[in-house]
């Protein structure tokens, strides 16, 4: 049997940080991600700083912005992501130390357990609802599970974070089609637009195995001032730790 497959990794999970963890060069490109419609015309608020409690540690992750709104620089720990621009403003490269991507934190505990192969389902608002994902047995072989993700109706946390980056015109670049590195196209097909709150795992049995569930409170304007995680696998271990985000 399976074992602990949703032991918190608070490694994993504090390391929140704007960052794709690739070095490539941009191209232009224009933007057609279902964000707008979904949300209408939301307050743009920038993550500035997110702080991850848990397991008796604590991890502060910062984001430094350039006079004209860009993210220069992601810093968690020793760990620095930098990103640097084109003369028009176009993303031209990432660069830096570290290999972690900005994902909601329910993306983020799946990919602390698992690799995921695909995005089988999405809602009618575009979101991702079902993800088939992989992991190996005590004995090496190769098990493949589905993931069902749930949603709130707030904007999803990173976006106009991610925008300001310059990720999400990359991410829906139509000449990057026929040959986009797979991180993006991953990284395109698990984008949302709202804020997934809870994500049930069930194996080949349609058996349930693990459970995510995100807890947030927040501000006025539908951002995040907090959220509370709490993993459970299979043999009923749970673990939880808090994410707190201030912004720009």
């Amino acid at each position: 049997m399976k074992k602990s497959i949703f032991r918190l990794n608070f490694n994993v999970a504090k390391s929140l940080v704007l960052a794709l963890g690739l070095s490539f060069f941009a191209v232009s490109c224009s933007s057609d991600d279902g964000f707008d419609d979904a949300n209408g015309n939301t307050i743009k608020k920038y993550i500035s700083q997110i702080s991850t409690q848990g397991e008796g540690d604590t991890s502060i992750t910062t984001i430094a912005y350039s006079a004209d709104g860009k993210v220069l620089t992601a810093t968690n720990d020793l760990e620095v992501k930098y990103f640097s621009y084109f003369n028009d403003g176009r993303l031209q490269k990432i660069s830096g130390g570290g290999d972690n991507f900005m994902t909601s934190e329910i993306i983020n505990e799946i990919h602390a357990a698992y690799e995921i192969g695909d995005v089988l389902e999405y809602d009618q608002k575009g979101n991702p609802t079902i993800l088939e994902i992989y992991d190996n047995d005590q004995y090496g072989n190769q098990m493949s599970s589905k993931a069902y993700l749930t949603y709130d109706t707030k904007p999803f946390t990173f976006y106009h974070t991610l925008d300001a980056a310059g990720i999400i015109d990359v991410l829906y670049d139509v000449r990057l089609q026929f040959y986009t590195p797979t991180e993006i196209v991953m990284a395109k097909k698990l984008l949302p637009v709202y804020n997934p709150i809870k994500a049930v795992i069930k194996d080949n049995a349609n058996q349930e195995i693990g459970t995510i569930t995100v807890d947030y409170t927040y501000d006025t304007d539908n951002y995040p001032s907090k959220a509370t995680i709490i993993s459970i696998d299979d043999e009923g271990f749970g673990r939880s730790y808090n994410v707190f985000y201030q912004y720009k």
